[in-house]
């Protein structure tokens, strides 16, 4: 994260930086594959179909994700990454902030963040206790809730669609305009068979994807299809990502990678 916040052209700033197998995302797909759409909503979109005459057209599968199909990966496996979540995080929203999460600088998260786990009562009396506090708490949201809905009946229908829709991923623009922020070069690694693939891949391509809109902006050349060529070739050449077929981790003493890396260090701040 600090790649991303400390790159200000003025005074010192980080140059380049090279990640192999990076948490860029701690909201992990651990449902990936189940249908959003549930048995209900399939049902009477089929009905429609047939009362308008048209023919029931089959929805393709959520492809899998790579948390879900490298989930048993020997090296790091999705087990272990939950675990380091659980461990890390004290509460669900704290790994939905962009410093722990820095993919949501270039995107929302698309999850609501999880209710908080249910404290364990002390004792039996405790839990009585507790159990009455939030039985009289629900009482008072109902009739809060009742007296609100009472007084301002068109506003019912609003709030119960707004409450049923379901968060969806929306790009955002980073760096913002004015920031003095210069994204570095990079190089990023993961293996096609890690769990944590997919969010390394798409972290790679937001940022690229973020170079190039700085970049025809700084030039202001929006409709120059030349420069936007060449913004696109610039952005591919500053962020470099890799992904080699086997997963190897620094940590473990992957001196090859490491020389590689070093080298690469060696031209960027000669």
């Amino acid at each position: 994260m600090l790649t991303l916040t400390e790159c200000r052209l003025q005074g010192p700033y980080v140059a380049a930086a090279a990640i192999n197998e990076p948490i860029v995302d701690w909201v992990f797909p651990e449902d990936d594959g189940v249908d959003e759409e549930s048995v209900a909503d399939r049902f009477s979109s089929f009905v429609e179909a047939l009362q308008s005459g048209r023919k029931p057209k089959a929805k393709s599968k959520p492809r899998p994700t790579s948390f879900s199909t490298f989930a048993e990966n020997g090296i790091l496996n999705a087990g272990t990454l939950l675990k380091a979540r659980n461990n890390l995080f004290r509460r669900h929203d704290d790994y939905f902030d962009t410093f722990a999460s820095p993919l949501f600088n270039f995107r929302t998260a698309g999850v609501a963040v999880p209710s908080p786990q249910p404290k364990t009562p002390a004792d039996d009396f405790a839990e009585l206790s507790l159990y009455e506090r939030d039985d009289f708490h629900r009482q008072q949201m109902k009739m809060s809730s009742l007296s609100y809905r009472l007084q301002n009946p068109d506003m019912q229908a609003e709030e119960t669609a707004e409450s049923t829709k379901k968060p969806r991923k929306s790009h955002k623009r980073w760096p913002n305009a004015g920031s003095g922020l210069r994204i570095p070069q990079m190089r990023i690694s993961s293996a096609a068979t890690s769990p944590l693939s997919d969010q390394v891949g798409e972290f790679a391509r937001l940022i690229q994807k973020s170079i190039v809109a700085q970049e025809i902006k700084t030039v202001e050349a929006e409709g120059d299809e030349a420069a936007k060529e060449a913004a696109y070739m610039l952005a591919e050449r500053q962020i470099y990502h890799r992904t080699p077929e086997t997963m190897r981790l620094w940590s473990l003493g992957q001196t090859h990678d490491l020389r590689h890396i070093a080298h690469w260090f060696e031209q960027i701040l000669q």
